[in-house]
């Protein structure tokens, strides 16, 4: 797809998914008093799958049906991007802080820039490894909370743990979405990736016996039409188009927000302490990642003032 010069619109639909986001972690918390990860990811996707269903067959028919080669990418990015992605970050934020969640998505980047090489061939010049070495380092200082016998004795926060594995597999998800979106539009993409996540969670959860659907308490229920319209439908479609336009790589920048976002909302809506360390791990992120993603310009432009 041509991309057009000067349309800003897929950055602020980057911009936007990602502030949407950035607050979501505070929404999880106030809904995980009441439902559990898996009811909130499966009756979420449902929710958002039937509502695209019903727009989009009423604008094409029964074209939005997926061909048969394309359900194995919509089958990944369901697995990696609805189900693990969703129940690994609601399950870790049930065991630890808003803060450190939105901290370790900032590494985002840096794990998509890292799998691109196994998964897309993607050839990484040695500024980008040290951007993702550099990376993983503030991620250590985060989920050890600067303690090296924490590393030492490799005795992580399960809670960091489980953020840290959503993201691995939001990169997985990035990738297939990529692929199937070369030839399938983006509403299209989003309702059937949703969908299938929505049926393979439903099937874990019945399964384990997690799936237990109750009325929600006002905070709660506003929690959850918080993500299921601005954080689920809204942010992924934008999400998804914006990626199209711009590249997994490129899109992936744009999560930095989430986690500045982020911390100021557990700091200010609940209370939540960011100290030295958390400080100092989040500053190593951002700057792995922006080696990772600009080192090369900025070795280039180095080397031309020489």
């Amino acid at each position: 797809m041509a991309k057009k010069k000067g349309n800003l619109i897929p950055y602020a639909m980057l911009i936007f998914s990602s502030v949407i986001w950035g607050f979501q972690p505070v929404c999880i918390k106030w809904l995980l008093e009441a439902w559990n990860p898996v009811t909130i990811t499966t009756v979420r996707y449902f929710l958002i799958s039937i509502i695209l269903f019903v727009i989009l067959y009423r604008r094409q028919g029964r074209q939005i049906f997926p061909h048969k080669e394309d359900i194995k990418w919509f089958v990944l990015m369901g697995l990696f991007g609805i189900f693990l992605n969703n129940v690994l970050q609601f399950s870790g934020l049930k065991e630890t802080t808003v803060v450190n969640c939105t901290l370790i998505s900032a590494t985002s980047p840096a794990i998509t820039a890292f799998f691109a090489v196994f998964i897309i061939r993607e050839r990484l010049s040695l500024f980008s490894w040290i951007g993702i070495a550099v990376s993983f380092v503030g991620v250590l200082t985060v989920v050890s909370d600067g303690s090296w016998e924490v590393i030492r004795q490799i005795d992580f926060h399960v809670g960091d743990v489980l953020c840290f594995l959503s993201q691995i597999s939001w990169a997985f998800y990035s990738f297939a979405a990529l692929k199937v979106m070369r030839h399938v539009s983006v509403g299209v993409t989003t309702l059937w990736a949703g969908f299938c996540g929505a049926i393979f969670t439903l099937v874990y959860g019945s399964a384990v016996g997690e799936f237990q659907v109750s009325l929600l308490p006002p905070l709660p229920l506003l929690s959850f039409a918080y993500m299921a319209i601005l954080g689920g439908l809204l942010s992924i479609f934008f999400y998804n188009y914006a990626m199209n336009e711009t590249g997994p790589s490129l899109a992936s920048i744009f999560l930095n927000i989430m986690p500045v976002v982020g911390m100021f909302s557990g700091f200010l809506v609940l209370s939540e302490s960011i100290d030295v360390v958390q400080i100092a791990g989040a500053l190593t992120i951002f700057i792995g990642v922006y080696w990772t993603t600009h080192g090369d310009f900025i070795a280039n432009r180095l080397l031309h003032r020489t």
